[in-house]
């Protein structure tokens, strides 16, 4: 039975309202019980005039949709999505008890500020690497669920660039809360995912200071301040934010993080300068999603010990017993405790809480009993195991490539190992740091074998940052870094202009393969180039259509007169597909290279490399691909894909050349034959 006073809420099948949470401008959020599941949800139903406007209501299913695509630990998800019997639409997500950060005082909790903004920032990362865009991050968007994890929530103006059109607002609307919004957005111009981390910044500050960091009468002038202003000065206790702040505020997007990942970064150093500060204690908070759908990670959940609290009462412990007797009285009281606490930490482990949550992990129980008794056998038994997470954790990661949170693994670990009493050995965390060894050496093993330069560097850059050593060969390194970069100019003697590509390794997430390192033609092939072929080999030129006349076939077209007047470094067409592979088989010769037709894989990689800008062409240009499309009744290949990157493939005749299709070749790059630099 609908208990909400207001008769004119329709009822929802399957669901009981039970009350009004909060209200706005678009939509009023519910308190309900999904009766299938006797389960609480939170019911979003859009206003009976926002519903009366078209474009409204099209931004409410846009936020549904949006929601409905994003499945990350810190963003609030969503059950259903419908419409009543009168047409008003609703979307169900789960009802999160905790409230939000607007209505919380963190502002003598530095780590908490961290922890909050952690979360927000792994969220949008998730969110910005799928396109999405949130546009109003505010504390009022910041829930917490019934673990008080904070979470993202309303996408409602969520912008997603990969949506067929780019956003349902005209250029001169704006949508967000003008107080959080970066110059650019309140502008109405083209935003990305770094306006988000503008309003990162600004709740930052807000958190920090209890007040915003522009103030204005009206959204226009506060606007203008936001465009115009410098960014205030944080109090003298807080001023180890201020690098942080600034750049977050940046007034530029270009001066702004790069996303989400470089602002994370930049934040471990301000909560490094935190703990430094507080005479090296861990993190007051220190649980962070598990990395996903791996049951080991969530085991080994987070980064350890999320219990500033049970620190502080450790080192104040250790204080206290030092001044009266030693951690090895055996009193009983002593030893009454430490079986409590082995008590709580075997129903934690069963209960998989190794080190969350807060006050009731196992790790936490075990650092509690090693502060009393230091050399306590089950006590660091346990503690074992929680660096084998740890490790296990730091080495899905690296398997993953998210060199970031292995990094970040390694690093827990280390503060962990830190706050051990100094008669546990630190075999945990040494055998963490060999795993990491192990792991990176094979890795560069794998990328010398595959000439993929990007991940050698990167790899041996992080063993360098976690000060360990590689154990490979300084020849292979060295073989390694002798490869180009990606958009190298490259040219053999009497070849073509070369744009390098380097390897790319298979990935699971992609579903790509191994692909080799190659050098494409950084323009297509002209006229004077195949001229030249054609005047040494006496090749006949092949017979022409246009594709605008497919019908006019009796044109005496060809590659020398295509029906249309061209300059010699015109790209050439009128060309068949074998003309291409015998200039190609001409050019090796020439060059003793090996020059052949790309396939449709490596020339779709070329366009979507960040080298893809390098190279030149007629947009509406194709060119002919090594891959058969269609094949005759006597088995042979009777026709080829010819490519383009904004016009896409079209089969195409073999035999016969066409006014709008060149050729492109690629050129097989390895350590042993690559070009000179251009």
């Amino acid at each position: 039975m609908n208990s909400v006073a207001d008769k004119s809420i329709p009822e929802i099948p399957g669901y009981e309202i039970e009350r009004q949470l909060g209200r706005g401008g678009m939509a009023t959020v519910f308190l309900a019980k999904q009766v299938s599941l006797d389960r609480p949800v939170a019911i979003k139903l859009i206003a009976t005039e926002a519903g009366q406007d078209e474009a409204m209501a099209q931004r409410f299913e846009s936020e549904a949709r949006v929601i409905a695509k994003l499945e990350h630990p810190g963003i609030v998800g969503i059950h259903e999505v419908g419409r009543t019997a009168n047409g008003r639409l609703f979307y169900v997500m789960p009802f999160l008890p905790n409230g939000d950060l607007a209505q919380r005082d963190l502002g003598q909790n530095e780590l908490g500020i961290v922890r909050v903004i952690q979360a927000l920032l792994e969220a949008l990362g998730y969110a910005h690497a799928r396109g999405v865009v949130h546009r109003d991050v505010k504390p009022e968007n910041v829930l917490f669920d019934a673990l008080d994890r904070p979470r993202l929530a309303d996408f409602g103006i969520a912008l997603s660039s990969r949506a067929g059109s780019p956003r349902i607002t005209s250029d001169g609307m704006t949508l967000g809360s003008s107080g959080y919004m970066a110059p650019e957005q309140a502008r109405g111009e083209h935003i990305d995912g770094r306006a988000d981390l503008y309003g990162v910044g600004v709740l930052a500050y807000e958190l920090l200071c209890g007040e915003m960091p522009f103030r204005a009468s009206d959204p226009l002038a506060l606007a203008i301040r936001h465009a115009q202003d410098p960014v205030p000065r944080l109090p003298p206790t807080r001023r180890h934010w201020q690098d942080f702040i600034d750049r977050a505020l940046a007034k530029r997007p270009d001066q702004r993080y790069r996303n989400a990942a470089a602002m994370l970064r930049a934040l471990d150093q301000v909560e490094r300068h935190i703990l430094r500060r507080r005479g090296g204690m861990l993190r007051a908070w220190l649980a962070v999603p598990p990395l996903r759908s791996s049951p080991v990670l969530q085991l080994g959940i987070g980064l350890m010990l999320s219990f500033a609290l049970g620190l502080g009462a450790i080192t104040l412990l250790r204080s206290a017993d030092n001044d009266s007797e030693t951690l090895n009285a055996e009193t009983q009281s002593e030893r009454s405790r430490i079986d409590r606490l082995l008590g709580d930490a075997a129903v934690q482990f069963n209960a998989a809480a190794l080190v969350e949550p807060a006050g009731g992990n196992a790790a936490e129980s075990y650092l509690q009993v090693l502060a009393l008794r230091p050399t306590h056998l089950e006590a660091t038994q346990g503690m074992s195991v929680v660096f084998d997470a740890l490790g296990q954790q730091m080495e899905d990661a690296l398997q993953a490539g998210d060199e970031e949170t292995a990094r970040m693994r390694i690093e827990q670990a280390r503060l962990l190992a830190e706050s051990l009493p100094k008669e546990v050995p630190r075999s945990g965390m040494d055998g963490i740091l060999e795993r990491a060894q192990s792991l990176l050496d094979a890795e560069i093993q794998v990328a010398h074998e595959r000439n993929d330069r990007s991940v050698a560097e990167s790899r041996l850059a992080l063993l360098t940052s976690l000060g360990l050593d590689s154990s490979v060969s300084s020849a292979l390194v060295s073989d390694l870094l002798a490869w180009p970069k990606a958009g190298a100019r490259l040219r053999d003697k009497g070849g073509p202009g070369l744009v390098f590509f380097p390897a790319q390794s298979a990935t699971e997430t992609t579903g790509s393969r191994d692909s080799p390192a190659f050098a494409l033609m950084q323009q297509p092939l002209t006229l004077a180039e195949y001229r030249r072929f054609s005047q040494a080999t006496k090749r006949s030129a092949s017979r022409c259509r246009a594709r605008l006349s497919p019908l006019r076939i009796l044109d005496r077209r060809s590659w020398s007169d295509p029906g249309f007047e061209q300059r010699d470094s015109d790209p050439v067409v009128c060309i068949s597909h074998a003309d291409a592979q015998d200039y190609a088989a001409w050019l090796s010769r020439q060059t003793g290279q090996s020059y052949r037709l790309p396939s449709t894989s490596e020339r779709r990689r070329a366009a979507r490399s960040e080298a893809a800008s390098i190279l030149q062409g007629r947009r509406t240009l194709h060119e002919w691909m090594v891959n058969c499309a269609e094949t005759s009744a006597q088995g042979s290949c009777s026709h080829r894909v010819a490519f383009a990157g904004n016009s896409g493939e079209r089969s195409a005749e073999s035999e016969r050349g066409y006014d709008d299709i060149g050729v492109r070749l690629l050129r097989e790059v390895t350590l042993e034959n690559l070009p000179a630099n251009k």
